[in-house]
């Protein structure tokens, strides 16, 4: 039993143990965070005109994949380019409603209103023509480690792995705290030389 307790001390006095469990807490938290704000704002919460949003269809197959989670920020109509990803607000048609995420395939000013035209890479046909006050934001960066994990989330089997991966880990945590205590108190009853 001391050999198990000394080796269970070892590893978690190991720093970079420490450190690998932080980073873990940390992204669990953050992704919780994210898509909670996702949720209870429908994506209209904007911190610093950036925005977060998940892909959900195969429109931009060959670029994102479903279930990657992708940064926009805001920035002036004259900073979007053709060729620029931007994500948007559908009004027309089918896309009503929709928060889209397309590739920027023409740019037009009249009347000193800026139009753009976009495409999904997969799509045949272009959007509907959408005015700049329908952005939210241009494209500017993809989270690696937040998409494997949404899209791991996505997949059942690994939902209910993770699931209960990280009940096991709490399980653990709380076990060994309620251990560690009883231990202590053991420990304090033999220092007093009863």
């Amino acid at each position: 039993m001391k050999k198990i307790k000394k080796i269970k001390e070892k590893i978690e006095n190991n720093i970079l143990f420490r450190l690998i469990k932080w980073i873990i807490y940390i992204v669990v938290v953050l992704l919780l965070i994210i898509i909670i704000v996702q949720k209870v704002t429908n994506n209209n919460l904007s911190i610093g005109g950036f925005r977060i949003f998940m892909i959900v269809s195969e429109s931009m197959k060959d670029e994102y994949d479903i279930g990657d989670v992708l940064v926009s920020k805001s920035v002036p109509s004259n900073e979007i380019n053709v060729g620029d990803n931007i994500t948007y607000l559908g009004e027309e048609g089918a896309l009503r409603g929709l928060i889209i995420t397309h590739k920027v395939v023409n740019k037009d000013e009249r009347e000193g209103e800026v139009f753009f035209t976009t495409k999904g890479l997969a799509n045949y046909v272009e959007d509907p023509e959408i005015s700049y006050d329908q952005v939210y934001g241009k494209v500017i960066y993809k989270f690696v480690l937040l998409s494997a994990l949404a899209k791991m989330m996505n997949n059942q089997l690994s939902y209910y792995i993770i699931f209960v991966l990280v009940a096991m880990i709490i399980s653990i945590e709380v076990m060994s705290s309620m251990f560690h205590t009883e231990e202590d108190e053991e420990e304090g009853d033999g220092d007093r030389g009863d």
